[in-house]
């Protein structure tokens, strides 16, 4: 029984988390009435959570016929994966000078990833965090909220890799050029190798993704 408040919130993690594990592989079916049982709730938040998932791109909804969750597609990590790396670096280029209580919490978040492994959605909750705080500081929220919207899409693709390749973590080794970058040369040179290791990654990922990967139920 899931008991933490906001519910909504609470069920979409651990649906989100299924999608990680490949306990709801690309392509298949999501039934609310079966996720309500499994997880102990009514199907009022399974549905909140099904919709916002579909909004941010991970699931498909038709009329009709419920809920899939979308086939990956290297189209599609190309595509928001060049838009995102644009938007975060532009949003890296608008932000202060990285202060040490933010490089800080920047680097703490670090060592519990190196400390993470064999947790899929653990790492990419600390992956996703470390993003966060890094723009946290950006003057544009407009733009802040447009970033957040979009991580889901790639976020689920990194998932899939991770699992179907065995890897059991992530390497901070981009968070530290990024953070080097900034301190020796101030925003635009922090931007411009955030943009560089982000295009690395995205290769390898489309790369994979375009080979027709097989995910582990």
């Amino acid at each position: 029984m899931i008991s933490r408040v906001p519910l909504r919130d609470e069920v979409y993690r651990q649906i989100l988390a299924q999608l990680q594990r490949g306990v709801l592989a690309p392509g298949a079916r999501v039934r609310d009435v079966s996720l309500a049982a499994q997880l102990g709730v009514s199907r009022t938040p399974v549905r909140e959570a099904l919709l916002r998932l579909a909004r941010e791109g991970v699931l498909e909804t038709t009329l009709g016929r419920g809920f899939r969750v979308r086939p990956l597609d290297s189209a599609e990590l190309r595509e928001v994966g060049t838009i995102l790396g644009a938007l975060e670096a532009l949003a890296l280029r608008l932000s202060p000078p990285l202060d040490q209580p933010r490089r800080e919490r920047l680097q703490q978040l670090d060592r519990r990833l190196e400390q993470t492994r064999g947790d899929v959605s653990t790492c990419l909750d600390l992956e996703d965090e470390w993003h966060r705080v890094l723009l946290e500081a950006c003057p544009n929220r407009r733009l802040l909220e447009l970033i957040g919207s979009l991580r889901q899409i790639p976020r689920r693709y990194l998932a899939a890799y991770m699992q179907a390749a065995g890897r059991l973590s992530l390497s901070t080794l981009p968070h530290a050029k990024i953070l080097k970058a900034l301190a020796e040369g101030g925003a635009d040179s922090g931007a411009a190798v955030f943009e560089q290791q982000w295009q690395r990654g995205l290769t390898e990922l489309e790369s994979w993704t375009g080979r027709g990967p097989a995910v582990p139920a």
